[in-house]
Formats: structure tokens, C-alpha cells, sequence
């Protein structure tokens, strides 16, 4: 075994630990105060503590040189509701999002729900489950419509390596249902950490480095469909550099 292997075995584990641990800490204070209304004040409470939660989380990640998050163009500057699109690489790509932006909502799987490390948080905060149909599309677009960013991943799950999954039309949706324009994301990463098809307790290549860039602001607003709208949107992320028109763009990032 390497020296690099007998320093980030156990820092790497001990960091799963660490991250269950803050996971569980969230999920028992949205049990104590599982008393309290599921109001907007209520959810952006617990959406600041999970923000609060993954921005040490990657401190630490930082600090012990298991990741790298590098931010360009991205952060928590807009105000007014917007969809924001990622690409969706790894596992952690959403904690990268949630550490930069102190309040905002995402969209999670439905196994989710019932996970004693993320469950209760994710509901306490407002997190909107991806089993919801026209419901979940209703729901969303009145969030993004009253002011909120709703995180999404139009693949719907996290891209195999080396693959590409067709995006799902249902963010677009959204956002024009919201009146509202869509910020598009784009993570890299140089790992394979937490990955699809590769088991979390394999070690993975380390350090990892991870940039988030913030792409075009596009306008919901257009001739286009909503199919083709969403077909642009997954070219600009297949390609460099985006297909848009200048007129798409309500700026250029």
C-alpha cells in the first residue's frame, strides 16, 4: 500500500462518518421540531442549517486535500426565482450547490425520504420529492414563482461514466409555468468519487477537484417548444460552448 493510500483510507472513511453524523445531527433537530408549521420562514430555516452544514462539510474536505471545489461565475448573487440546471456527474455534486447557495430548494428521489441520514431534513426544508407528477410541477413552479432557486438535475439521476442520459423536459416546465428563467451549471470533476457503478467504499482518486461554472441565464419566454428548448439546453452542456442564440440569453455570464 502507497503512503498517499495509508493517509486517505482513513480520512476518507472518517469523512463518510463525518458527513452521516451532521446528516443525523439535522435529521434529529427536524424531529424536535417537528412541531413547528411548514411554513416558507420554517423551511428556509432548515434550508440556511443545511447550507451552513455543507459548507463546513467541504471546509473540511478542503482542509484534509480529499476535494478541491473551485467556483466561476456561480453564486448566490441573483435574487427572484430561477431554475437552476446541473449536470449530474457524482453524489456530491449537490452538496457543492447547497454549500454556495444559503437558501434554495432541490428536487430528490423518493428513497430519499425514508433515509435516516437526509429524510426528515430534506421534508423540514421543503425538498420536493420527484414521485410528485403534475403535482410536483405545480408545486415547484408556484416556489420559483414566489422567489425561490430550485436546484435541479434534468438527467434525473447521476450520468455513468463515459455516457450521456437525455434530459427530462419537466425543468423547463417549471420554469415556464414560473415565468422564470433557467441558470444552467456546469460541474467537472477530475474523479471518480461517488460516482454511478463505482461502490462508495472503494477509494477513489484523490485529491479530487471539482469546478462549478455558472453558464448563460436563458429566457423561458421564446417561440421554441418546450422539448426544444430542453434540447438546447442539453447541447450547450454535450458542447464547449452553448448553441444559444444572442436573444436566448438574458445575459451573458
Amino acid at each position: 500500500m502507497s503512503l498517499r493510500a495509508l493517509y486517505y483510507y482513513p480520512v476518507y472513511y472518517f469523512t463518510l462518518l463525518l458527513f452521516a453524523a451532521g446528516g443525523f445531527e439535522l435529521c434529529g433537530l427536524s424531529w424536535l421540531c417537528g412541531w413547528l408549521p411548514a411554513t416558507e420562514r420554517t423551511e428556509e430555516f432548515f434550508q440556511r442549517l443545511i447550507h451552513r452544514h455543507l459548507a463546513f462539510f467541504h471546509w473540511w474536505c478542503g482542509l484534509t486535500r480529499l476535494v478541491h471545489v473551485r467556483y466561476h461565475g456561480f453564486g448566490a448573487g441573483r435574487r427572484g426565482g430561477v431554475v437552476l440546471a446541473a449536470n449530474h456527474q457524482s453524489l456530491i455534486d449537490i452538496t457543492c450547490l447547497l454549500a454556495r447557495l444559503p437558501v434554495a430548494l432541490c428536487i430528490f428521489k423518493p428513497a430519499i425520504r425514508r433515509n435516516p441520514v437526509l429524510g426528515a431534513a430534506a421534508r423540514r426544508a421543503g425538498y420536493l420529492g420527484s414521485d410528485g407528477g403534475h403535482e410536483l410541477v405545480r408545486c415547484a413552479a408556484d416556489k420559483v414563482a414566489a422567489g425561490h432557486t430550485l436546484i435541479v438535475f434534468p438527467e434525473g439521476t447521476r450520468q455513468p461514466p463515459g455516457e450521456s442520459l437525455p434530459f427530462k423536459p419537466g425543468f423547463v416546465l417549471i420554469a415556464r409555468r414560473a415565468r422564470a428563467p433557467i441558470q444552467l451549471v456546469r460541474i467537472t470533476t477530475d474523479s471518480d468519487l461517488l460516482v454511478k457503478g463505482r461502490a462508495w467504499w472503494r477509494l477513489p482518486r484523490f485529491p479530487a477537484h471539482v469546478e462549478v461554472t455558472g453558464g448563460p441565464l436563458i429566457r423561458t419566454d421564446t417561440a421554441d417548444s418546450v422539448a426544444g428548448l430542453t434540447a438546447k439546453i442539453e447541447a450547450w452542456f454535450r458542447a464547449p460552448s452553448g448553441p444559444f442564440p444572442a436573444a436566448a440569453f438574458i445575459h451573458r455570464p
